[in-house]
């Protein structure tokens, strides 16, 4: 990842951090998505990313789903 992607990216998860603590709960997505999707789906996919079950996504955890998507 190049130092453009990675500053976007840093912006696109602190738009999801509306608590500023540096992780994003399972309110904190549903809000930052801004649109209806199947809850069990969608706690699904937060669980996959969350890959050290502490029920957060930090940003290390974003970075890793996201190249996997890419």
């Amino acid at each position: 990842m190049n130092d453009d992607d990675y500053g976007d990216m840093l912006a696109y998860f602190n738009g999801f951090d509306s608590k500023k603590n540096g992780v994003l709960d399972f309110s904190e997505l549903i809000k930052g998505l801004g649109f209806n999707l199947d809850h069990e789906r969608l706690k699904d996919g937060f669980n996959k990313v969350d890959t050290d079950n502490n029920n957060l996504i930090d940003f290390e955890e974003f970075i890793s789903w996201w190249g996997e998507h890419k």
